[in-house]
């Protein structure tokens, strides 16, 4: 028996409702987003424990890295931009305490040099990395692209963008203490309180580098990527409290930045 033109005009009417609600629960799936706390995520060789976050499909830890030891227990080289540190190279595997304070350590992790955190090898442009480096078993060393997935998942949430501007996600993803104070609404710096909607929470270890000693707490934030770029550099990602921004940019291999691991 044919189908009457009635019948029909149900049939894609029901199709139409179905489409619409697909599509809409699909983009309501993506606007609510997945942000999930993940307590005692990891715990590296040295004991450590770490938080993770998921951000979409990704987990990373909250914490930066602290650990002074790869996971089969080989020692990470420690330097304190002293002057009998100055013949290291940026080939060059070594860790600094933020501000040369060893107390520093327990709450913004060490700074490492580029070498340091991939180990052995030229790092990696994939996503994920799959370069374990200084990541205790089960985790890596985010790449670039992997950087980039965290923080465009995080641009397309309009509700983490400050006054719905897409690139402005830094105060989503950075922590609510220790920002030195800014004064345009969606820096960083500005209204702590209103930092973290994500649960990332960055925070601003400052970094070392031989050419100009430590820069302070408070201000910068950054974070190495396992993505070499040429020359003697490698991508990173810098957080600044008078920024509403997460900036994508390259700096020497030798420079000691934060780091985060991502789980396999």
């Amino acid at each position: 028996m044919r189908n009457s033109p009635y019948s029909i005009t149900i049939l894609l009417a029901f199709a139409v409702v179905f489409l619409t609600c697909f599509t809409s629960c699909e983009k309501s799936k993506h606007q609510k987003g997945t942000y999930k706390i993940i307590k005692d995520a990891v715990t590296d060789i040295d004991g450590n424990h770490y938080d993770g976050v998921q951000i979409g499909e990704q987990i990373w830890t909250i914490q930066n890295i602290k650990t002074t030891r790869y996971a089969d227990g080989t020692e990470i080289p420690l330097t304190t931009l002293s002057a009998e540190d100055y013949h290291l190279h940026i080939d060059s595997a070594y860790r600094w305490a933020p501000q040369n304070v060893n107390r520093n350590v327990d709450k913004f992790g060490w700074l490492y040099s580029w070498p340091a955190i991939i180990r052995d090898g030229n790092g990696s442009e994939s996503n994920p990395s799959g370069v374990q480096g200084i990541c205790p078993n089960g985790w890596h060393v985010p790449s670039d692209a992997e950087w980039t997935e965290l923080t465009d998942y995080v641009s397309k949430d309009k509700k983490m963008c400050c006054q719905r501007a897409e690139f402005a996600i830094a105060k989503a993803l950075a922590a609510q203490t220790d920002w030195s104070k800014a004064y345009d609404k969606c820096d960083i710096g500005y209204n702590l309180s209103e930092n973290n909607a994500t649960g990332f929470s960055a925070l601003p270890a400052g970094d070392a580098n031989f050419d100009y000693d430590y820069r302070p707490l408070g201000t910068w934030g950054f974070f190495w990527t396992a993505t070499y770029d040429s020359g003697n550099n490698s991508y990173r990602r810098c957080f600044c409290s008078e920024n509403d921004n997460v900036d994508r940019s390259t700096a020497s291999l030798g420079a000691g930045y934060s780091v985060r691991c991502v789980k396999d």
